[in-house]
């Protein structure tokens, strides 16, 4: 994956407070580089409706923010809050507009939640942080693609289509973390030192080692937590909730909602890792959107059949309109082709 589109994913993640202690000394590490200025450059002006300021009259104003900024939250590397006496006095060693572009980002993050600058760990040390750390990978899916990924400390993870994996390239010395957006299953190896986080949106997933999966697209309404073996621990604003086998949590996005659900079937909901479609008592508005991400094709269909429940096995390889005509038989309906890519589904909805 590009180096300009790791930068655009933690500039995005900054402004949303979605970083981690570690992803924004990185971000902040980017701003010292001249080769990634152009980036940065452009990604600020998006933010701030114009090109940053090069005016040295600039200079005051700019150091005004900057020490209201180091009487918010200070850290140490390891992620504590450093001693007041430790709060550093000296500037950040920006380059030029990097440095104004820096620090007025800053200022859009505190209008609206927590800024993270990072002192560094010697004691009274004025030493100021810019430090990179390590380097962040990302692995994306396409439509209909899956793919099997080995991470530095063992643990492996099948990515579902139209999906995406951020990680470090080698992981801290107390924690190992990565970001999820799609549907991810998850073998974790084993350390109790260093537990594995995995940040889906607005849910945090939190275990040892254990196996599970998260399926967390962005356009649905929903996300939810399945394990397949040992202890899970998922974490939302609203609450905490630990899941052990056949056990999910399922997250709703418009309100927050979040509830624990028994006696599922596990290991239906991780299928699709060997190349199946697999659907249990699914809506089919979701068996849509799930088809949508295996096939290029656009899906339409008769509202009423949103809520119609969904009981079918298929092979990845099943061309789609195959799939199609026999979902079609489940609610009493039929398919109708529209063009190469496009399908409209209509019928009545045959409750069980």
């Amino acid at each position: 994956m590009e180096k300009n589109e790791q930068i655009e994913l933690l500039f995005d993640r900054y402004l949303a407070n979605e970083c981690t202690p570690a992803e924004v000394r990185r971000l902040i590490g980017y701003f010292g580089a001249p080769e990634d200025e152009e980036t940065l450059r452009a990604l600020v002006s998006r933010q701030l409706g114009s090109a940053p300021q090069e005016n040295a009259a600039l200079t005051p104003a700019v150091d005004e923010v900057y020490d209201r900024l180091m009487k918010k939250l200070i850290f140490r590397k390891d992620g504590t809050p450093a001693p007041k006496k430790q709060v550093p006095t000296k500037h950040f060693s920006f380059p030029g507009w990097s440095r104004v572009a820096a620090i007025w980002l800053a200022l859009l993050v505190s209008i609206g939640g927590a800024v993270y600058f990072f002192a560094g760990s010697g004691g009274g040390s004025d030493e100021t942080a810019g430090e990179v750390a390590t380097p962040l990978h990302i692995e994306k899916t396409a439509t209909g693609e899956r793919r099997r990924i080995v991470l530095e400390d063992g643990s492996v993870v099948w990515l579902n289509a139209q999906s995406k994996l951020s990680y470090p390239v080698s992981f801290e010395k107390n924690i190992r973390e990565v970001t999820l957006e799609g549907e991810g299953y998850f073998e974790v190896f084993r350390d109790t030192k260093r537990p594995f986080i995995v940040r889906s949106g607005a849910i945090i997933t939190k275990v040892l080692g254990t196996s599970f999966n998260i399926k967390a697209y962005r356009e649905d309404p929903t996300a939810s937590v399945a394990v397949l073996t040992g202890k899970v621990q998922v974490n939302s604003k609203e609450s905490t909730i630990q899941i052990t086998p056949d056990q999910q949590v399922l997250y709703t996005r418009k309100n927050g909602n979040i509830i624990k659900q028994d006696g599922i079937d596990a290991k239906a909901k991780i299928t699709w890792k060997d190349g199946k479609i697999q659907f249990r008592n699914v809506l089919l508005a979701d068996v849509v959107k799930t088809l949508q991400r295996n096939y290029t094709v656009d899906i339409t269909y008769n509202n009423l059949l949103a809520t119609c429940p969904v009981h079918a096995d298929f092979e990845a390889e099943t061309p789609v309109g195959k799939v199609l005509e026999m979902l079609s038989v489940s609610f009493g309906g039929k398919v109708t082709k529209r063009g190469d890519t496009q399908y409209y589904l209509d019928g009545t909805c045959l409750q069980p």
